[in-house]
């Protein structure tokens, strides 16, 4: 089961730094953000607004009427100054329930910090108008498969035909593979508690494991770590 106090901490601590240390999530939401097909929007609904990748991206592009920016961390002043048609909710997407629907729901790299994918995807469809599209981007199966082997700790990310299942047959859904480098294990791990990431377990590990980890990071995989996106 997930820690979302654990996760909510760990992404408080980072949001100063993640900015400048989440190329593939700001890679993500460029993408993400060209795979739209409309132009006009009256609502758009967006999950994980964080610091505002995917919202700056979206409000360059898209006419829109309302925005309702949604994140379990209070990072509304991060958006607010991008226009003034749009409002923030700090809540968990799981928790809160919404009285509205709305013409674009979108979320970039952060539904896989869900419980339930499946219960979310269906709660975000649920909230979606007759002619509406939802856009999202999601971690897959192989997202961080280097820390995952090496310190035994991940989320349990979804497979690419999971994630079909959950849309019509007509959805466009696809996959990449991004590879980050770089020059030391330590300065890989650094990344991830700069980007909260490192948001999934706070058990800690003794020196001699770590000293043992991070040469198998470094011997094994060259200190390269794997993003595995889904749109």
């Amino acid at each position: 089961m997930l820690n979302k106090n654990l996760i909510k901490t760990k992404f408080e601590k980072s949001i100063m730094h993640y900015s400048t240390n989440a190329s593939i999530q700001q890679k993500m939401a460029l993408e993400l953000c060209s795979k739209i097909p409309c132009k006009k929007f009256n609502s758009i609904l967006e999950i994980g607004s964080y610091t505002g990748f995917l919202t700056h991206s979206l409000i360059q592009k898209f006419e829109f009427d309302d925005y309702l920016a949604l994140d379990i961390v209070n990072s509304f002043d991060f958006i607010k100054n991008l226009s003034s048609k749009i409002s923030f909710k700090q809540a968990d997407i799981e928790q809160v329930e919404l009285n509205q629907k709305f013409d674009l729901i979108t979320s970039n790299a952060s539904l896989q910090w869900c419980e339930d994918i499946e219960f979310t995807i269906k709660k975000l469809l649920s909230y979606l108008n007759s002619k509406g599209i939802i856009a999202i981007s999601i971690f897959g199966k192989d997202n961080m498969k280097e820390i995952k082997e090496v310190f035994n700790i991940g989320l349990n990310y979804p497979e690419i035909n999971e994630i079909k299942t959950l849309f019509s047959k007509n959805a466009l859904i696809c996959q990449k593979i991004e590879t980050v480098q770089f020059k030391t294990p330590l300065e890989l791990l650094r990344h991830l508690k700069l980007t909260g990431v490192n948001a999934i377990s706070n058990k800690p590990l003794n020196l001699s494991q770590i000293k043992k980890n991070l040469k198998f990071l470094d011997e094994k995989y060259q200190n390269k770590l794997t993003y595995n996106p889904i749109y």
